[in-house]
């Protein structure tokens, strides 16, 4: 599954190049994937110096028309969002926190590690990662597996229809996108009577 926050990140650091972006600046926006580590560089109107974290970020959007944009297709959720999500998504994907640096070239740092697996450290296996980032995942997928664990809270239990009603989708195909989600998501009750949680 580590593909799923592969992607996740590749997601939210993308829309947070465009939403945040100086574009009066001359400056290239860089994406860049080495063996360590994956990191965007992007020009940026700095009201600060400094590292972010989600307990002293201040929502500033650079282009509010664009987050409002992105906003109504599905690609963000709300203002400070993005930080929130890649540091979810970066535990999850190499058990180490990304890096938010504020300046006026603006950076975001997500570590790599290829012998890392949620799965593994799940199930007490460190050892050995699940390797399967050949599996190829829909755009339309990655989104739904977004929704579905941004719309649910802590120690709150949902039902199929709740789903399908977030996401529009037939119960099938709702109940796969699910299944896909097992690492976080725990059922409860039996198929008549069954309900989901986050774990």
């Amino acid at each position: 599954m580590d593909i799923i926050w592969q992607q996740l990140c590749y997601w939210e650091m993308i829309a947070n190049t465009l939403i945040h972006r100086e574009f009066t600046s001359s400056y290239t926006a860089k994406f860049v994937i080495e063996k360590d580590r994956m990191y965007t560089e992007n020009a940026n109107r700095s009201s600060g110096d400094g590292i972010i974290t989600p307990d002293n970020m201040e929502p500033n959007p650079k282009n509010p028309i664009i987050a409002s944009f992105f906003r109504n297709i599905g690609w963000s959720d709300r203002l400070g969002s993005g930080v929130r999500n890649i540091f979810k998504y970066s535990k999850y994907y190499s058990g180490e926190e990304p890096e938010f640096v504020e300046g006026d070239v603006f950076r975001i740092i997500v570590p790599l590690n290829e012998d890392y697996s949620y799965d593994n450290v799940k199930n007490g296996d460190k050892k050995t990662a699940i390797k399967n980032g050949d599996k190829k995942i829909s755009k339309k997928t990655i989104q739904n597996y977004k929704k579905i664990l941004e719309f649910m809270e802590e120690g709150k239990e949902y039902t199929i229809q709740d789903f399908c009603n977030l996401l529009n989708l037939k119960p099938s195909r709702t109940k796969e996108l699910l299944k896909a989600l097992t690492q976080d998501i725990e059922q409860i009750g039996n198929n008549k009577n069954r309900k989901y949680r986050l774990k």
